[in-house]
């Protein structure tokens, strides 16, 4: 008995001794080796590698040909396309804000707006312009029937991040010509107009 354990204690370290070769003359062969690789580019901008491709070919807006644009179901949305269409030419058309001084002007000479607050009711009824809709941002969808047809719509937030996300719902769900109202509440105080308390 103590013959078998004496060569299986032997086996044991012999396997464990083959198995630390097998190691070593892997990380000889791995160490040893040329390293012949061109494509490092350590320390080399992302924007200039030749890695990125981004840089190298670029198409401008403009040239880009409209493609029909899917739902998850395969069937054509007019939405997904209008949305493309809002996002493509919002920079162009000065991200649909407007300041009080510009409303003010635009709005004496034309009377077809309407200004909507999007604000919780709790904050339009401690202050709000006068003959503004409160449709909460949240309800807009919803509520957009309130909003009387054929009028461009000012719209005023809480902030002009949400009066932004209601001048894009209106502009791609109910085809009205929806701007923000920068400042909101404060600028239109500041530039001197009554608001309802």
């Amino acid at each position: 008995m103590a013959c078998l354990l004496i060569q299986t204690c032997a086996w044991g370290q012999s396997q464990v001794q083959d198995d630390q070769d097998n190691v070593d003359l892997m990380n000889k062969q791995i160490l040893s080796e040329k390293k012949t690789n061109t494509d490092s580019y350590k320390g080399q901008p992302w924007s200039t590698s030749s890695l990125n491709a981004s840089y190298k070919k670029t198409t401008p807006v403009e040239s880009i040909s409209p493609i029909p644009v899917s739902s998850a179901m395969g069937q054509s949305s007019d939405y997904l396309v209008k949305t493309d269409s809002f996002l493509k030419e919002a920079k162009n058309n000065g991200f649909y804000l407007m300041s009080v001084a510009e409303f003010l002007s635009i709005s004496s000479q034309d009377k077809n707006w309407a200004i909507v607050d999007v604000r919780t009711p709790q904050l339009y009824m401690a202050s709000h312009i006068t003959e503004a809709l409160n449709i909460p941002l949240e309800n807009l969808i919803s509520q957009m029937g309130m909003i009387p047809a054929g009028r461009k719509v000012a719209v005023c937030g809480a902030t002009d991040t949400n009066a932004a996300f209601a001048v894009q719902t209106l502009r791609v769900y109910g085809d009205r010509e929806g701007f923000v109202l920068q400042g909101g509440i404060a600028a239109w105080q500041a530039a001197g107009m009554p608001v309802v308390t």
